[in-house]
This record gives C-alpha cells, sequence and structure tokens, in this order.
C-alpha cells in the first residue's frame, strides 16, 4: 500500500525530468550496482527514498531558499504517517534523501551511496540530455536552449569526478561519450545560432 500511495503522489506532479519516470531509473541503477558489487541493500527503503527524494523541488513541498534534499527529509514524515511504511526504515530513507545530491559524498550506508550515484548518472549520458531539454523554459536551470545547452556542457566537466563507486565511474565513461556526442553534433549543426 505505501508503494502505491507514493507512487501515486509522485507522478501526481507530471515533471518532466524530477518525475516518477526519474525515480524508478535512479532505483533501478541503485539495484544494478548493488548487484555488480555484490551487496545487500534494503530495497523498501531504497525505493521509498527514489519516490521521495525530489519532493522538495515539487509543487507546494517546495520552500525557496531551502535544499530539495533538506525539504524532502523535512516532509515525509507526515507521508509516510499516513502510509503502512515500516517506520523503523525511515531514518535510512531520510539519509539515501539527504546524501543524493551532488554536492554530497556520502561513505555509508551503502544505500547512500549507490542511489547518490545513480542519480548522478540519470543526469548523464542521453537521458540526463533528454532530462534538462525538458525543462527549457520551466526551470531556473534552463530558463532557455542556450543556458540548457551551457548547463549540459558543465555537466560533462562536473559530474564524472562525483561518480564514488567504479561501476558508476564505469557507467559514466559511456554515458559522458553520449553527452559529448549530443553536444559536438548540436554544436556542428546550429553553427553557433544557439
Amino acid at each position: 500500500m505505501w508503494e502505491q500511495h507514493l507512487r501515486e503522489l509522485i507522478d501526481g506532479f507530471k515533471h518532466p525530468a524530477w518525475g516518477l519516470a526519474h525515480s524508478l531509473r535512479v532505483y533501478t541503477m541503485s539495484l544494478r550496482m548493488a548487484q555488480e558489487q555484490s551487496v545487500e541493500v534494503d530495497k523498501e527503503a531504497l525505493l521509498a527514498a527514489a519516490l521521495l527524494h525530489d519532493l522538495g523541488a515539487l509543487g507546494s513541498y517546495r520552500q525557496s531558499g531551502v535544499d530539495h534534499a533538506e525539504r524532502s527529509v523535512q516532509v515525509v514524515d507526515g507521508i509516510f504517517r499516513r502510509t503502512d511504511f515500516p517506520p523503523g526504515k525511515i531514518p535510512l530513507v531520510k539519509d539515501i534523501i539527504l546524501g543524493h545530491t551532488f554536492s554530497m559524498r556520502p561513505a555509508s550506508p551503502i544505500e547512500a551511496v549507490l542511489f547518490h550515484d545513480a542519480d548522478i548518472l540519470d543526469f548523464m549520458g542521453f537521458i540526463g540530455v533528454a532530462r534538462i531539454l525538458s525543462i527549457v523554459g520551466l526551470d531556473d536551470w534552463a530558463p532557455d536552449l542556450p543556458s540548457a545547452v551551457a548547463l549540459l556542457s558543465r555537466f560533462t566537466q562536473e559530474m564524472p569526478p562525483r561518480l564514488l563507486t567504479p561501476q558508476a565511474q564505469h557507467l559514466g565513461v559511456g554515458r559522458l561519450a553520449e553527452m559529448r556526442t549530443f553536444l559536438d553534433g548540436l554544436a556542428a549543426e546550429a553553427q553557433d545560432t544557439l
């Protein structure tokens, strides 16, 4: 019941980049990397964190001047009270959410480390390009197409060094190449008209 409630909550925002599809990709990537490392993870806590990690950036949950991860952690208790989510797992969910942002470098728990890397990977590659382009004109990150392209270019420099695990670093090589392919092709076709 808790999973359906959280899915419906996030899907209700219909956000093109921070919505349900992003949450499920990050969850799946976290599980994939855990399997590759042969480590056990709390799948329920990972899924709950995946569904709620960006909530603080959405709709009425957003609060000016408050980091979206911190805001997400501020509101999860109230959301969990309306579900049957195991209360003993809520601290782990909060740790995962707080550790997911670019600036963080979580060392533990392993769920937070994997989730951090999975979230960064979802800002890379073709999917990362699509996500940033989907918010052009909708978000401060990309008020127009030239700023979105500049952000993607910055991400090619900033995201790879933020990956913590060998699995994510390996995946990041391919995703970085995809981003560069897109940006090089765009530059060749646009010939400085963006």
